[in-house]
């Protein structure tokens, strides 16, 4: 008797109940699911879904905990979830299928579509590091739609907590699209313009709003609405059915409630009134059914599910084309040059020796990790960075290489016995090779930081 894989169809993917069969292990992803489960058995997180999609086929699907901690909701596949920055790449690769067509360049000065930033100011800071103590100098060039897409414009976030900037961007009522905002996303792109530049554009990185400014640009080169040229481009064709700004009445249900922990370390619900939950992170949960029908964060705003996030990123994978859910017809929804230039990393590395920046490149929306060596750069540079071994530990451990990940690991801690990346990290490198209880102590240990 011969036994054959089980494979069903599910959101349009196949899906295969063994996972070696693409590739991937059994056993790790037995320690995946134990490791999730036990996030949600020690109240690190309220729930998750876990979908792993190898060459087409899906791997791995998993659901833990709730969705609703205080109701006891389960949660399901089909859960919505907030997708906050993982909104950048749908808006980044928006960004290039108006180049595909022709409509803009990537060099293109942005004041050719947003006349509002033909005459930028750049912050010139004083000797005494106060808050007050600034001047502004004309920018000597025009930011760019391509410094947009790799956050070299100068544009900042409230979150980044700059103490000049940050009082500025709250004077200005700028939106960093994770709370209720009224209004639309050209009328904050607009002030924002009127905020001075942290630097000359091209010349630093700064993680910033430019997703949102790239948001507004779309609309205004397309004349459509930005969710209105999303869905019509990328998430009608692609059938990805809960993908938006927005969530109807009818899908309520089946939106994730967001938690942080509170004084006491338990999980509590953010709540509809926004919160600052750190220095200029405001956040609440009520925008995508409050204010999502109007306001269209491209950095931030977006809700989605995992299979239809997978949808989007497998199109990708295929060099822009995706099969539709009944398997029927091959859907296209780019060129492949216009994928390739997209997935294509930057040929310079973002942040010019920083520790937070070495082993990343970042691309057109999204950051892709480079290989560990570049970690050793930061560590010659300071030998006493607990952030960079931890990242290179990191690194190592993603490549299979967790016993010399653990070393990396344990010189963080020496710099840092409050580390807490490095402990939870470290915890897992030593279940890598085996030492479980040892494990089990790291762990211990770093609920203790």
């Amino acid at each position: 008797m011969i036994n054959l894989p089980l494979v069903v169809k599910v959101q349009g993917f196949t899906t295969v109940d063994n996972p070696e069969l693409v590739g991937l292990s059994a056993v790790k992803l037995n320690a995946l699911t134990e490791d999730i489960q036990n996030f949600v058995d020690t109240g690190k997180i309220a729930g998750a879904v876990g979908l792993i999609v190898k060459d087409g086929k899906i791997a791995y699907r998993q659901t833990f905990g709730f969705s609703n901690l205080e109701k006891k909701i389960p949660m399901v596949e089909n859960n919505i979830f907030r997708m906050a920055s993982q909104t950048k790449i749908v808006t980044g690769f928006a960004t290039y299928l108006l180049a595909e067509d022709g409509s803009i360049k990537l060099t293109d000065p942005v004041s050719k579509y947003i006349p509002s930033f033909a005459n930028m100011e750049v912050l010139v800071r004083g000797n005494s590091g106060s808050g007050n103590d600034y001047t502004t100098t004309p920018a000597k060039n025009q930011i760019t739609i391509e410094q947009l897409l790799n956050h070299t414009s100068g544009i900042s976030y409230n979150f980044q907590n700059q103490p000049i900037l940050f009082p500025l961007l709250q004077a200005a009522n700028i939106s960093d699209g994770l709370s209720t905002t009224s209004g639309t996303i050209g009328e904050m792109v607009n002030r924002l313009s009127k905020v001075p530049l942290a630097f000359e554009p091209g010349t630093d990185y700064l993680y910033g709003l430019n997703s949102d400014v790239l948001g507004y640009l779309i609309e205004v080169v397309s004349q459509k609405p930005f969710d209105q040229f999303l869905a019509e481009r990328i998430f009608t064709p692609l059938e990805m059915d809960d993908t938006g700004f927005f969530v109807t009445k009818n899908k309520l249900n089946r939106l994730a409630v967001t938690y942080t922990p509170n004084a006491n370390e338990n999980l509590e619900s953010i709540g509809e009134k926004t919160r600052e939950l750190k220095p200029g992170l405001f956040i609440d949960e009520a925008y995508p059914y409050l204010t999502g029908d109007t306001y269209f964060s491209g950095g931030a705003g977006l809700v989605s599910t995992p299979n239809d996030f997978a949808r989007f990123l497998q199109m990708l994978l295929n060099g822009g084309n995706l099969k539709s859910k009944d398997g029927q017809q091959m859907v296209k929804i780019a060129n492949q040059e216009t994928i390739e230039k997209f997935l294509s990393i930057r040929p310079t590395d973002r942040f010019k020796d920083r520790p937070i920046s070495v082993g990343y490149k970042y691309t057109n929306g999204f950051e892709v990790k480079d290989n560990p060596e570049l970690y050793q750069k930061i560590i010659k540079l300071n030998y006493n960075s607990a952030d960079a071994y931890a990242q290179l530990g990191i690194a190592l451990r993603e490549i299979g290489k967790s016993e010399e990940a653990i070393a990396q690991f344990e010189k963080a801690i020496k710099i840092n016995h409050r580390h807490i990346k490095a402990y939870a990290h470290l915890g897992l490198a030593l279940q890598d090779v085996g030492k479980k209880s040892e494990a089990e102590s790291i762990f211990d240990c770093s609920e203790l930081v």
